[in-house]
């Protein structure tokens, strides 16, 4: 093995007369026009290892063909693009037919496998390897952690005969990915030699899970930092929410690479400190593309586009990410016709392109464009699949979704919790509940959107009953509700009339789970009561929302007003919604017919006139039939 490993070191001078004295590879037309002092199969190699960083994958598979004598590196780089480009099937035909295989090579598709979630294959291929060092079991271990197999992972980290920084720093992080920060610690006490790799693997995972005071515990005791430690320590405050200790640990810093400048940026942004945030990007010493990109994406997410097309035009280099954010930043506005605009001109797309394009429509433009994503030569992803089978639903065109689930399971995707979830709100939503709970069964691995799109099914279904036993069954598993989960909750507490049931689980927001109810709560139980009869309690319930946050819960409690025929109070709630809502056509004409319907022809009249008179018309209703 010791000899097939050196072919890759030897010195220039050395392999240049072997090889050199064997072929002259400068006839090939990859290879020509070299110097005479140029190791051409050096230069061929790093060809196909360039072309395949660069998505080329065909010109550097013809690099590779033309070669007519390679050596075990060629071979191995060929077998590294294919993987580096996720075609697993054809990185192992070139590992298959090398001639002589090194750890490199086993390693290399090791990797492969591990990397596509491949782990039977990678595992098998694993206990094959006669003389396995540590980058293979680390490889090995990070496929296990990667596709959340972390017992697995942990099995072969302890069978490891050595174990170097990269090991511990690949378990720790596992156990901290998965929010077992506890165990991570004890791994952590147990390395007898901790480099400042381990130590910033810990400190990353207290960072990840929010310990502030647990990650700086740590950071103090370091015998030794680097800037990856102090970087990390500055993330951890900042998402804390402690942005003035995060500068004042910047400040403290020896020395700043780009990457701390851009993480403390991020902090101010992250934060909505956008000009403090535009300061310190102005004062950095240097910016590379991805501090740019930082500060568009953060004007973005901050609502302030204009600004972030400012920086956009001011980009020494672009890349997809810069356009993909002002793209993005179109979609967030409803912008949908300069959003067209600057994707057709970007230089290139790519999925996630074509994926905020997909989103920012909820019509029948959005399955338009998918079919052009796939005549452009575009594979759909996650996003793609989330963004297009959810308008499926919206449009209730059930052929088109059960046409995106055939082509979900075709090409893979039907493990995917968030592809599957929307699956369940699509057949949902076009009223096949029997297709949606098959497809929420079909999830392994049920997180809270899974739970939620599944609850949230049978609430507008009207199961109250099968609603809350879900609900039962998902506290049972572990997950927490959130306020998506008791939207469909009260919703169906609703629909079936449950008044006691529905004020328990509203109550419960605020004293089991520690959420705040928002409007659209207080409009579910507001709706019920108005159902109910009980107009009074209703009533109370809307007065003690803000303002500027109840109109949904008053057009509720004036509805119910109309249904119970009590014109008094629907009088008040309409005059009270028109002076939130001054725009709003419906209340207009909804008083009008409430004046109306008690003989009061002459406020009806006066009611329509000023409709009138504000040049405003009312939708026309339209069906789907």
């Amino acid at each position: 093995m010791a000899t097939k490993l050196s072919i890759g070191l030897m010195p220039v001078r050395h392999k240049l007369k072997s090889f050199i004295g064997f072929v002259d590879v400068r006839n090939f037309p990859v290879c020509r026009n070299l110097s005479s002092n140029t190791n051409p199969l050096y230069i061929c190699n790093a060809r196909i290892t360039r072309c395949s960083k660069l998505g080329d994958i065909v010109n550097a598979r013809r690099v590779f063909d033309e070669i007519p004598h390679k050596n075990v590196v060629t071979w191995n780089c060929m077998i590294s693009g294919y993987v580096r480009n996720g075609m697993i099937r054809e990185a192992r035909e070139v590992f298959d037919a090398v001639p002589g295989r090194n750890i490199v090579s086993w390693t290399a598709m090791l990797s492969g496998y591990a990397k596509c979630g491949m782990l039977e294959e990678a595992r098998v291929l694993f206990e094959k390897i006669d003389n396995k060092n540590v980058v293979c079991w680390n490889s090995m271990i990070s496929g296990y952690v990667r596709n959340g197999e972390i017992r697995e992972a942990r099995k072969l980290f302890e069978a490891m005969p050595v174990k170097d920084s990269v090991s511990w720093v690949t378990i720790i992080e596992g156990y901290c990915r998965y929010g077992l920060v506890s165990e991570a610690k004890k791994l952590f006490d147990r390395a007898s030699k901790k480099s400042v790799l381990v130590y910033n693997a810990m400190l990353a995972g207290y960072a990840e899970m929010g310990y502030v005071d647990d990650s700086y515990e740590l950071f103090v005791i370091m015998p030794q930092r680097d800037v990856a430690s102090w970087t990390c320590m500055i993330k951890c405050f900042s998402n804390g929410g402690q942005v003035e200790r995060a500068r004042s640990l910047f400040q403290e810093m020896p020395e700043k690479d780009v990457v701390a400048w851009t993480t403390m940026m991020r902090a101010y942004l992250q934060n909505g400190r956008i000009a403090d945030a535009r300061e310190l990007f102005n004062e950095m010493p240097h910016k590379d593309i991805v501090a740019w990109n930082s500060m568009i994406d953060g004007c973005i997410q901050n609502g302030r586009v204009e600004d972030a097309l400012e920086l956009f035009m001011q980009m020494p280099r672009r890349d997809t990410v810069s356009w993909n954010s002002v793209l993005q930043g179109y979609v967030q506005q409803d912008d949908m016709i300069n959003a067209c605009k600057f994707f057709e001109a970007m230089p290139q797309n790519d999925e996630t392109s074509w994926n905020i394009m997909i989103a920012g429509y909820q019509s029948e433009k959005a399955l338009v464009l998918y079919v052009h994503m796939l005549q452009s030569g575009f594979k759909p992803d996650q996003g793609t699949f989330t963004s297009v089978i959810s308008v499926c639903g919206v449009l209730s065109v059930h052929g088109w979704g059960r046409a995106m689930h055939l082509y979900v399971i075709k090409i893979g995707y039907e493990n995917d919790t968030m592809v599957m979830s929307s699956l369940v709100s699509m057949y949902s939503r076009c009223g096949f509940l029997k297709y949606a709970a098959a497809a929420f069964e079909r999830i392994t691995d049920r997180d809270i959107v899974a739970w939620n799109a599944m609850i949230v099914a049978q609430a507008y279904h009207g199961s109250a009953v099968d609603t809350l036993n879900l609900f039962s069954s998902m506290i049972r598993g572990g997950l927490e509700p959130d306020h998506v989960t008791f939207l469909g909750l009260l919703t169906a507490c609703a629909h079936s009339g449950l008044v006691d049931e529905s004020w328990k689980q509203f109550n419960s927001m605020k004293v089991n789970w520690n959420l705040t109810p928002k409007p659209e709560h207080y409009a579910c139980i507001v709706d019920l009561l108005g159902r109910s009869g009980l107009l009074a309690e209703a009533f109370e319930l809307v007065k003690q929302l803000p303002v500027d946050l109840s109109a949904h819960a008053w057009e509720s409690l004036l509805s119910s007003c109309r249904v119970h025929e009590n014109f008094e109070l629907g009088e008040f709630v309409a005059l009270k919604l028109l002076s939130i809502q001054p725009c709003n056509v419906g209340m207009y004409v909804l008083l009008s017919n409430i004046y109306a319907s008690r003989g009061l022809w002459k406020e009806a009249a006066h009611i329509r006139a000023v409709l009138k008179q504000l040049q405003l018309k009312k939708e026309l209703a339209c069906s789907w039939i």
